[in-house]
């Protein structure tokens, strides 16, 4: 009997340090200011369909998703327009199916982004395209803000 107690003391050992790693090498919830921060700004914008946070994390070299409003992204290496936005230094906008997907460079050192901020709105029929990319530009700013706002490294 008191090798299965050991057994499971010893899982839920291990379960809780794959969580610290998972946390401490990027996971989906290594950081949770950046999300909280980012959630903050996605609620309070109608029309909103996704909002990402590209960045590169401290001790990493490739662009990643560290915050996004869809937690299957959070932690994943981030799509080829954010990366080619990041090295650029330029604003992308994209068509999908029923809305508009701007990446925006943001927190501009140097003349160069060192975030990148994913906004995709919904593009309902008759609405005015140019509209909506300058609201996404709007909404990048916020989370930019906000992301200066912390006065610490969110990534």
């Amino acid at each position: 009997m008191r090798w299965i107690v050991a057994i499971a003391f010893g899982l839920l050992i291990g379960c809780g340090s794959q969580d610290k790693q998972d946390k401490q090498e990027g996971g989906a919830d290594a950081f949770d200011a950046a999300q909280a921060m980012l959630d903050g700004v996605a609620g309070r914008h109608d029309g909103l369909t996704r909002l990402t946070l590209h960045a590169v994390p401290a001790g990493k070299d490739a662009l990643t998703q560290v915050a996004s409003t869809m937690e299957s992204r959070r932690g994943k290496p981030s799509d080829p327009e954010d990366l080619q936005a990041m090295k650029d230094g330029k604003e992308i906008v994209l068509d999908e199916e029923g809305a508009v997907d701007v990446t925006v460079p943001i927190l501009m050192k140097d003349g160069k982004p060192t975030a990148i901020a994913g906004v995709t709105l919904e593009l309902a029929e008759g609405a005015d395209r140019d509209a909506l990319v300058n609201e996404a530009r709007t909404i990048a700013k916020e989370l930019e803000a906000g992301i200066q706002k912390a006065g610490k490294p969110l990534w």
